[in-house]
């Protein structure tokens, strides 16, 4: 065997810090998760706030100003 199974693992001692790295991918990975999840809500919400404007102009009584359309 090429790599023992100690070395693997990092049970000699050498590198302490390579176990961090799990970690770290997993909080980027997370945090990327939620930057996506949040864009895609402030979306849907900016989308539900323009069709409710857009009902709203629909929904304003208009006045007629032909004469024809009072008799």
């Amino acid at each position: 065997m090429i790599i023992s199974t100690a070395h693997a693992h990092g049970l000699l001692g050498g590198e302490a810090g390579a176990h961090d790295g799990p970690l770290i991918l997993l909080l980027i990975a997370t945090v990327v998760i939620s930057l996506l999840v949040a864009e895609k809500k402030w979306r849907r919400r900016k989308l539900r706030l323009q069709n409710a404007a857009a009902a709203e102009a629909d929904s304003t009584p208009q006045t007629d100003t032909d004469p024809a359309a009072a008799e």
